[in-house]
């Protein structure tokens, strides 16, 4: 390998570093990592000397935040998409932006593309500065560059950013009930990536002095996406294997007959299907038994209606429809600290719509939400957890990857959003290690309320399922709330697991929190509730104490049964 070629694999493993970001740290198939390549490459000879005339620096800057800027639109305009449609539309980006380049050969060169002259010069007579960029000099900056990069990427990776990033990737639905700014986290991500590979291309063409479509059109999207994958599940030495690879390409392409060009094509198909089909078989393994729950069963404790304690989030009037069907018809409810608060009701009666009305999943027709007296506009479920206002989801949903300690520490970041948290992680100052302190000890009260401590840092996926449920619910209170929206938290626990449930329930409301119960177990609902409310058909027909509803006519009638 010449020195020209090890510069030019360093300044492609930028590029497939910032992919990284994207798909491995945060889950999101980027496809057009190509374009910000061409981006970068493009606008440096477009800027730069034998171009417009700007010093060197100064092009290659402009190259990559102009990139960075598309990135953060893209994300803007891809914001609702996941998956194969996010990796689609960016693929497409990856072709928009190859087939501009040949339809404007004026501007762009067209298929022979632009080409400046080599060596470049760097110059700053402010910092005394008057380099020759050789293939040597190139080496060491592209080095430097990949050093840097992968530094900044294990830093985040074990900071608050980290935190984010794990949500994004493993649950995103999970992430924003949190209160982790799903979307902000998406444009920041696709921003440093689409910048990186800015970088990259700045740095080729000044090695090279040439960038044309062929050197950036979509095959090289997908050969970084290939690089990207091949390493797996790891971070960041999984793209320096990759683009080991991909160097290889090129000549094993010129040793096969036919076209070189399409051989390599084919050659990168051929390995991103081999790389799916290994990934594909080491995910499988056999399915095992579903652990016994070890779970020990907690006293009950007696409780008092606690009246002295303020109302923490009060409905009023609430209505909310589904086209023709009135879901909801002026519920009113008050959320009382240190009380259990059980909705009850038959299915379809309006008591999951009323849970996403309180949580910011939907905003009602008519009606209003006060959190601790303020009215809160329907801003979304973040807006609602940094109000102190946390749900659990009806299902079970665990991050299987992710240690439960680690789940709850996202939990805990989603509710404290301290500003410019990511820098001070990185610059490692003061603040960062107290708030990285805070939130252990957060962590820790967390798993200690819901009883979970001793399973803090074994597998998620260990977890019985009547342990996954407490994580739901450890999670939520981790997020500094004072107002609990509970759905079903005991759907699926063991007689044993209830029991402990309830305990912690109670230490809950205890502890002055206020908590909505949506239960079917009837025996669950007598034993840790202070108030119970019925709804029926969109309508509240009885609220009060456990032993005064549950006696009462009209709620046996329509939900209990007669004795």
């Amino acid at each position: 390998m010449t020195v020209v070629e090890l510069a030019q694999s360093l300044w492609l493993l930028v590029a497939a570093l910032g992919l990284a970001f994207s798909v491995q740290y945060a889950g999101l198939p980027v496809l057009g990592q190509g374009a910000f390549v061409a981006v970068g490459g493009v606008g440096t000879a477009l800027l730069g000397p034998g171009g417009a005339g700007w010093p060197l620096g100064l092009a290659v800057l402009t190259a990559v935040v102009a990139a960075g800027v598309l990135g953060h639109v893209v994300a803007l305009a891809a914001r609702r998409l996941e998956g194969a449609y996010l990796a689609l539309a960016t693929w497409a980006l990856a072709w928009l932006v190859y087939r501009a380049m040949l339809a404007f050969p004026s501007a762009f060169g067209g298929a022979q593309g632009l080409v400046r002259r080599v060596p470049g010069h760097l110059v700053s007579p402010a910092l005394g500065l008057d380099w020759t960029l050789t293939p040597a000099v190139h080496v060491g900056l592209a080095a430097a560059s990949c050093a840097l990069v992968i530094a900044a990427l294990i830093r985040l990776d074990r900071g608050p950013a980290g935190l984010d990033l794990a949500a994004l990737r493993e649950g995103p639905e999970l992430a924003a009930s949190l209160g982790i700014p799903v979307a902000v986290r998406r444009r920041a991500v696709l921003t440093v990536t689409a910048a990186l590979g800015a970088l990259s291309g700045a740095g080729t063409v000044v090695l090279l002095g040439l960038v044309a479509p062929a050197d950036v059109s979509p095959l090289l999207s997908l050969q970084l996406f290939v690089a990207v994958l091949v390493g797996g599940a790891a971070r960041w030495w999984g793209p320096v294997l990759g683009v080991a690879l991909l160097t290889a390409l090129p000549h094993l392409a010129d040793a096969l007959p036919g076209d070189a060009e399409r051989a390599r094509g084919v050659l990168t198909a051929a390995l991103l299907v081999v790389v799916l089909v290994v990934r594909r078989v080491l995910s499988l393994r056999p399915d095992a038994a579903p652990p016994a729950p070890r779970i020990a069963p907690e006293p009950d404790e007696a409780h008092l209606v606690a009246e002295e304690h303020p109302v923490l989030l009060r409905a009023r009037g609430i209505t909310a429809s589904y086209g023709a069907l009135r879901a909801l018809d002026g519920v009113a409810l008050d959320l009382r600290g240190g009380q259990v608060h059980a909705l009850i009701g038959p299915n379809g009666s309006g008591k999951s719509t009323l849970l996403k009305v309180l949580a910011g999943e939907l905003s009602p027709d008519s009606g209003a939400v006060e959190v601790a007296g303020r009215v809160l506009a329907a801003a979304g479920p973040q807006a609602r957890v940094l109000a102190g206002v946390a749900a659990t989801p009806q299902r079970t949903v665990v991050l299987p990857r992710t240690r439960p300690a680690r789940q709850v520490a996202i939990a805990v970041r989603g509710g404290s959003r301290p500003r410019h948290a990511v820098a001070r992680h990185l610059l490692a100052t003061p603040s960062s290690r107290v708030a990285s302190q805070r939130s252990a000890l957060m962590v820790r009260a967390a798993l200690r309320e819901a009883r979970l401590t001793p399973v803090a840092d074994i597998d998620a996926a260990e977890l019985t399922f009547g342990e996954q449920r407490l994580l739901q619910v450890a999670r939520a209170l981790a997020t500094g709330a004072r107002v609990l929206l509970l759905d079903e938290p005991a759907a699926g626990m063991s007689a044993d697991e209830r029991a402990t449930l309830r305990h912690v329930l109670r230490r809950l409301a205890g502890n002055g929190i206020a908590m909505l119960l949506v239960e079917h177990d009837m025996r669950l609902v007598n034993a840790v509730a202070d108030r119970v409310t019925v709804l029926v058909a969109g309508e509240v027909i009885a609220a009060g104490r456990p032993v005064d509803v549950r006696t009462d006519p009209a709620v046996q009638r329509a939900y209990l049964g007669t004795p």
